[in-house]
């Protein structure tokens, strides 16, 4: 864990971890109906890129 965090800090984690969860999920789609391997690999990247950011969040503020 980052130590002791303000609520307002914590907030703001939480906040962007919606926000990351929000674009896995959009990327997913894209991905998934998208015909074009070149970009399906792009948007696989942004979710692989996206997903540890989330990780890296979620593991931060729950230990």
């Amino acid at each position: 864990m980052i130590g002791q965090l303000t609520e307002k800090e914590l907030l703001a984690i939480e906040d962007q971890l919606s926000h990351e969860q929000t674009i896995i999920s959009k990327y997913k789609t894209y991905a998934d109906e998208c015909t074009d391997m070149e970009l399906k690999s792009k948007y696989n990247e942004i979710i692989t890129r996206h997903q540890k950011h989330f990780d890296t969040l979620y593991h931060a503020i729950s230990g």
